[in-house]
């Protein structure tokens, strides 16, 4: 169950929002006319999500959301639901902790789904995380109460030392580990790979950290973090390793349950998304039998706002979609031409000359970085009007790499060149541009738009060094 404070001081509003939201039978909704209202009930009583109006009575929606976050330190998830807004008030909501900002726009109801749809993903996050917290907090009264496993030994596998955390642990004695004996590490499983990051030790790199897993004795498998260091002589040659390990099983334990929530929390979304959008189907066709059918001119009118408005809350949730899968992988090395290669055959690009200059160009990125090159062609071919050419290459200076993308169209106006990346410019360009600033943000990467206006695009994307270069 989804417990909703919603803080409106319109009574209508109050009503029909409750009333769409409880129509989810997992979801009940407290309704109030003031931020003052609400701060005393949450004094007495704890809500798992708390939607505000922005303009309120004394004191407004930013106020409100101020106290709780800076006064009372309260964590709860908060959306603003407002009326009317300015992009200043949305980015410093944002920034004070609010954790979706969404418009009523003309007609509310139209932004209702969007609405149940935040609410339920900002409960699920914020319980994952205090579920993730709780492990967290577990895992460190474990690893503090118990002492470390400390051994040492020879190239050759004999044990020197071995303190009583570690023999305790493998089920063995000291004598038994010690005298003379020559014994597997870690003497059950994983050798070989143990092995290979002891051969990878040299004077210049002398340590290392290693998490694995083992089966223990009695069958259970234990995760240990070793951190390794080799002991060298004066010629440079290994007389002995040590490796200080302690266990980290309940902390594996809980990323393998976090990355199941995740998961399923993935497939809460897109349920939800496919939902939302078969809704939307619907509507368009009701909406364009509608405008054909009608004759008067503010009818239409009406309509075609109607199904403009649609079509916004269409581009909000595919770009959920997308903004999920972003850090979902893990970043690799690409190649930087074969990827934009794939970009460009997924477009119609035919009446276009492309010039692709990376030269073996490598790049440790996130493997959404497709998209990026996919948004920056699909730009010139919607926005650019005219282009003809486009050129891609780069060049590296003292700072890093530079990879330049740019084209021979109508450019970005002067005005506009950093608005393109923000998330609410989505009505002129699309979410893609903000999309790819996030990818790339991921690595540390920058992008940057720096053509003349009239002349073409010219999209700047910053590498920085150690995340790019060439293989033979």
């Amino acid at each position: 169950m989804i417990s909703v404070l919603y803080v409106e001081p319109d009574a209508r509003m109050q009503e029909e929002v409750r009333g769409f939201l409880e129509s989810d039978p997992g979801i009940r909704v407290v309704t109030l006319g003031s931020a003052y209202e609400a701060l005393d009930l949450i004094r007495e009583r704890r809500f798992d999500v708390i939607v505000s109006e922005s303009c309120l009575p004394v004191t407004d929606g930013q106020a409100f959301l101020e106290v709780l976050r800076l006064g009372r330190k309260e964590s709860t998830p908060f959306i603003i639901f407002a009326k009317k807004s300015s992009h200043n008030d949305a980015i410093r909501a944002l920034n004070t902790g609010a954790t979706y900002y969404l418009l009523k726009g003309t007609d509310p109801e139209k932004v209702f789904p969007v609405l149940r749809h935040y609410v339920t993903q900002a409960v699920n996050q914020h319980r994952i995380k205090e579920e993730l917290e709780k492990s967290e907090k577990r895992y460190r009264s474990v690893v503090e109460d118990q002492s470390e496993f400390i051994v040492r030994f020879r190239p050759d596998g004999r044990l020197v030392f071995a303190n009583g955390a570690y023999c305790r642990y493998v089920s063995l004695n000291e004598k038994e580990l010690i005298f003379g004996k020559t014994v597997d590490l870690p003497p059950f499983g994983q050798k070989d790979l143990f092995l290979q990051d002891l051969r990878a030790l040299s004077p210049d790199a002398p340590t290392s950290t290693l998490e694995l897993p083992w089966i223990l004795p009695d069958g259970r498998v234990a995760w240990q973090n070793w951190e390794n260091r080799a002991i060298f002589d004066a010629e440079g040659k290994i007389i002995e390793y040590q490796s200080v390990g302690r266990d980290i099983t309940e902390r594996k334990t809980a990323e393998f349950a976090l990355r199941e929530a995740l998961r399923n929390l993935g497939i809460m979304n897109s349920i939800t998304r496919h939902d939302i959008l078969n809704q939307l189907t619907g509507m368009f066709g009701y909406l364009e039998s509608c405008l054909n059918a009608s004759t008067d001119p503010r009818v239409r009118e009406s309509l075609g706002k109607a199904i403009s408005t649609a079509e916004t809350m269409k581009t909000q949730i595919l770009f959920t979609r997308d903004y999920q899968e972003i850090g979902n992988a893990a970043p690799r090395w690409q190649n930087a031409e074969e990827i934009f290669s794939r970009a460009a055959g997924s477009l119609a690009l035919s009446r276009m000359t492309l010039e692709i200059h990376l030269d073996n160009l490598w790049v440790y990125a996130d493997p959404l970085i497709e998209k990026v090159f996919f948004n920056l062609l699909e730009n010139s071919l919607r926005h650019g009007e005219r282009v003809s050419v486009i050129r891609v290459f780069s060049r590296e200076d003292d700072h890093g790499l530079m990879v330049v993308y740019e084209d021979n169209g109508i450019g970005v106006p002067a005005g506009a060149k950093e608005k393109i990346f923000r998330r609410e410019y989505f009505q002129n360009t699309g979410l893609g541009l903000y999309l790819s600033r996030e990818i790339l943000a991921i690595t540390k990467m920058e992008i940057q738009e720096t053509g003349i206006p009239g002349e073409g695009a010219r999209f700047e994307i910053f590498v920085p060094k150690g995340s790019y270069g060439t293989r033979v």
